[in-house]
């Protein structure tokens, strides 16, 4: 009897300890992305519970932080899982989106007269987006008191997602957590990060080194549909931007050299920096000075002379989402009402895809189904949620 006690003794103590396995597993983006949803189902349904995994727990969620910025808070055995919420439609979390002048990765920032260091990456030469650091010092009092909750009850392995700016506001914190100073939290805790159709957070230099020490280990994913714009904002950087001379246009008359929109997109970039740049730092400044009037006053590091966006984490790429054809009764239309819809092969009307609906979160959820579990996405109940076509 004394040997088996032993015996179960170590058992315990191994689950206790056991860390999350590296690489990316279908499972945990198919009960992540379902969380995600939470939010879309609590503003649209008043429930999240026919979308909430069974084996996950929501044991908090936050009152509203800074700028409209909240998380949960689950469990599921011994991992916990922190959700934070994507942008809405308050004016707030908008501004927090477009204050996208970088500052270095390094520093401090001065938050209602109070003194805030923050570390997101430890080479001098990282940059981050304003808006995302400023929301991650404001929550992260909270957030560390939650962590530190978790670890009470035994919980060292934590997952950190979100959605659109919730994956953005994931990373972030996720480089926020790994360079707080030792003994801030415990040296146990473990983890792993899945960010959902999420827009950039860095410079090229924060991207590498995030990527080396997060990516580069298999724990850190960045999930996204191609013809999803938001992963592709603030604003997208290619090393080649593509060159546009008489020889190139002499070859693309031929049929010898091709472009796309992203390739004019990288062209247009590359000739606008210089006033790009100004039109950032002069719009941030203003942005800056109207937090601080309407919502906490805050004092940041100045500019870095750099708007050049790059993707973070394992990229992971889904389909783009089918749009279903909608026929609409045009009877009594006007020519303007009309110009609105699309004309199918048939001749007939149908509903255009609405701005956004590539980005919507339960459109990612279907899609994760559909590419990984192919039995329980043709038993859905719904491939759509209404509210968004």
């Amino acid at each position: 009897m004394r040997i088996l006690l032993i015996l179960v003794s170590l058992i315990v103590n191994n689950l206790s300890f056991a860390q999350l396995r590296e690489g990316f597993d279908p499972n945990e983006a198919k009960s992540l992305i379902a969380i995600c949803n939470s939010y879309t189902f609590l503003d649209l349904y008043g429930s999240d519970t026919s979308i909430i995994p069974k084996d996950y727990h929501k044991v908090f969620t936050s009152e509203v932080i800074g700028m409209d910025n909240k998380f949960q808070v689950y469990e599921n055995g011994l991992t916990g899982v922190i959700c934070f919420r994507g942008s809405t439609a308050n004016t707030s979390s908008w501004i927090e989106n477009f204050y996208s002048a970088m500052i270095p990765a390094e520093g401090s920032m001065a938050i209602n007269d109070n003194f805030r260091p923050y570390v997101f990456a430890k080479d001098t030469a990282a940059a981050v987006h304003s808006g995302y650091a400023l929301a991650t010092v404001l929550l992260s009092y909270s957030i560390i008191e939650q962590i530190n909750n978790l670890n009470a009850k035994g919980i060292y392995n934590i997952i950190i997602t979100g959605h659109s700016q919730g994956g953005a506001l994931a990373q972030m914190v996720r480089a926020y957590l790994e360079n707080l100073p030792e003994g801030t939290i415990s040296s146990k805790n473990v983890f792993k990060t899945y960010a959902f159709a999420s827009p950039m957070c860095g410079n090229k230099t924060f991207a590498i080194e995030y990527n080396y020490r997060y990516k580069e280990t298999n724990m850190s994913y960045t999930i996204i549909n191609p013809t999803d714009l938001v992963p592709q904002m603030p604003m997208p950087f290619k090393e080649e931007a593509l060159t546009i001379d008489q020889d190139f246009i002499v070859d693309w008359i031929f049929g010898r050299e091709t472009f796309d929109a992203n390739d004019l997109l990288g062209l247009a970039i590359k000739k606008m920096e210089p006033a790009l740049k100004n039109y950032i730092y002069s719009s941030n400044q203003i942005i800056e000075k109207f937090i601080s009037f309407a919502y906490v006053s805050i004092d940041l590091p100045d500019y870095v002379n750099d708007i050049k966006y790059y993707q973070t984490g394992a990229i992971r790429k889904l389909e783009p989402f089918p749009y279903p054809k909608i026929e609409v009764d045009t009877t009594g239309m006007g020519e303007q009402e009309l110009e609105a819809l699309v004309i199918g092969e048939d001749g007939k009307y149908y509903k255009k895809e609405p701005s956004f609906f590539q980005h919507k979160p339960y459109n990612y959820y279907v899609a994760i189904l559909k590419e990984y579990f192919s039995r329980e996405y043709r038993a859905l109940d719904r491939l759509y949620l209404p509210e968004n076509l």
